[in-house]
């Protein structure tokens, strides 16, 4: 039975809940980036599609981490990296778990799908394929060389722009220039939230061969996505300067560009020893302080017109 096995620590590890808050920030700029622009935002959409996307990242979780363990070749990956196999966990419970929150997910979705009409289905048809299939099949994304841009585009960019849609519904013509502007938004955290995905997987390189995974590092080497990263993060650190130029953003998000100072102080450790288990976390820590950063002062500044 589920309840034998599926205790609260182990539901956490699957689906990995603790980086949930995360989800909040896309949100957030996707409600302010609709209010800043054009002046409205949908609460009770922009809530539904949160509610939708928080159960749906739980669920991909669990895919991933059963997809992983399935078409995993190194057999010391699986029983002491992967969840299922460290934790002794029933395959074919692990399997319906990941049904039932994708099952669950659909609940909001649909609530949001009749107050905003039939349009919607094609950002859920989006999402929903990205997230199934980033590890299921027998190619998944995850283990090709574009697993890294897809993500960041996926979470850093089409969430915010699927916030702006179901906001500006009814109100404002969604065109591709909407589409443009959200994406220049976006594009500091993208650029960022890439760099931690192609920093994840250059660290997990030597595993990724291993079980089959060609993601962008396996192709352009360590060395050189080391050097991309550095490029990626310095872009997205001084692109808020360009949106506040083009009239996208409020004066006061300029001050998400000091985060480049702890930023580079707690990214330092990782180039100089990149370890997974000593210097990445600090890594990822002082890199989220830009998300958390930007985010707040984006919002500060269009709802209090700074």
């Amino acid at each position: 039975m589920v309840s034998k096995w599926l205790k609260w620590p182990v539901f956490v590890e699957l689906t990995e809940i603790y980086t949930a808050p995360l989800n909040v920030l896309w949100f957030i700029l996707g409600a302010a980036t609709s209010q800043f622009l054009y002046k409205t935002y949908d609460f009770w959409n922009v809530l539904l599609c949160l509610i939708c996307v928080f159960i749906f990242d739980l669920a991909v979780n669990v895919a991933d981490n059963y997809f992983d363990y399935l078409h995993a070749n190194d057999e010391e990956f699986k029983q002491t990296v992967n969840p299922l196999g460290r934790l002794k966990l029933p395959i074919a419970g692990v399997r319906n778990l990941t049904i039932v929150l994708f099952v669950i997910s659909v609940i909001p979705g649909a609530l949001l799908l009749w107050r905003v009409g039939p349009t919607l289905i094609v950002f859920g048809l989006i999402g929903y394929l990205i997230g199934i299939f980033y590890t299921a099949g027998s190619k998944p994304i995850n283990a090709t060389p574009f697993a890294e841009l897809i993500v960041a585009l996926s979470i850093s960019f089409f969430i915010q722009l699927t916030c702006v849609f179901i906001s500006i519904h009814g109100v404002v013509p969604f065109t591709l220039g909407v589409i443009g502007k959200t994406f220049l938004i976006a594009l500091p955290q993208t650029l960022i939230f890439y760099s931690l995905q192609l920093a994840n997987n250059t660290v997990d390189l030597d595993e990724d061969i291993k079980n089959d995974r060609h993601t962008l590092p396996y192709f352009i080497g360590k060395k050189h996505s080391f050097q991309l990263i550095k490029v990626l993060i310095a872009i997205g650190i001084v692109w808020p300067i360009i949106n506040i130029l083009l009239g996208l953003s409020p004066l006061v998000v300029i001050l998400s560009c000091l985060s480049f100072f702890p930023i580079r102080k707690g990214s330092h450790p990782f180039f100089t020893n990149p370890d997974k288990k000593t210097t990445y976390l600090p890594f990822i820590k002082s890199n989220s302080l830009f998300f958390i950063l930007y985010t707040l002062l984006y919002a500060i500044g269009t709802w209090l017109h700074l």
